[in-house]
């Protein structure tokens, strides 16, 4: 892989997500980051309001401790009227799930076009994960493996498609990601692919302990992670194996 001097001058505009999702802030050099904006509720839009219920317990609870009833009870709804806006708890889990790729997108293509390097923007990426991990936990279990049907959720499907092509293009340096033909794009695309897996595997072996720190420090991890990504873009590992 080799760094561009016209690296991230692309760009194109990105579909907006919805009032109260997840927003992501410009990522400064070597650490982009997530933050959670959440505005009041307001009447006549439940479905908006159910969701930043959720939105609210998930920033110091688990997904677990979600439930139609609770959520009703925080909008002021009764139970049954939850289901005149989702099919069922999961629809609305995902709806949230949807929401924060479309940010994310939007924080992948800042990525992109502002790293002076194909190699900075792909640690830049690398950091988003963990940041994400670390600060947003549960969004973070809903993008990357809660539900294991996820992908038939066609809302979550189409925003995970976006950031994926948001990758696909800082890896590659062109639109490669093409959601109508994934047999094509996932033999044109496995560096990119790589990349999520070994992004978003670090973040969750990182801050679920599996990868051990003596004290959670985040700066701790973050050198971590920079130094387990730079390995793979240096080819370290492909001479490893070579030998």
């Amino acid at each position: 892989m080799r760094d561009g001097a016209c690296w991230g001058q692309t760009q194109r505009a990105l579909p907006d997500a919805p009032t109260g999702a997840i927003q992501s802030q410009p990522p400064s050099p070597m650490n982009a980051t997530h933050s959670v904006a959440v505005r009041q509720y307001h009447k006549g839009n439940v479905a908006e309001d159910l969701k930043l219920a959720a939105l609210r317990i998930l920033r110091s609870e688990r997904l677990e401790e979600l439930s139609v009833r609770r959520l009703a009870r925080e909008v002021g709804v009764t139970p049954a009227n939850f289901y005149n806006h989702f099919a069922d708890l999961n629809d609305l889990i995902l709806e949230l799930g949807a929401d924060a790729y479309l940010e994310r997108a939007k924080l992948l293509a800042h990525i992109r076009r502002t790293a002076k390097t194909r190699s900075e923007a792909i640690l830049q990426v690398a950091f988003s994960y963990l940041d994400l991990a670390l600060h947003q936990p549960q969004m973070f279990r809903i993008m990357y493996g809660y539900l294991p049907e996820a992908q038939k959720h066609a809302g979550f499907r189409d925003a995970s498609d976006v950031s994926m092509g948001e990758i696909v293009e800082i890896v590659y340096g062109e639109r490669r990601h093409d959601p109508a033909h994934l047999d094509e794009t996932r033999e044109r695309c496995k560096a990119a692919y790589g990349l999520v897996a070994l992004g978003a595997g670090l973040a969750r072996n990182v801050v679920e302990g599996i990868v051990p720190f003596s004290a959670e420090r985040e700066a701790d991890m973050r050198r971590f992670v920079e130094s387990v990504v730079q390995t793979f873009i240096d080819g370290e590992f492909a001479a490893l194996a070579a030998g």
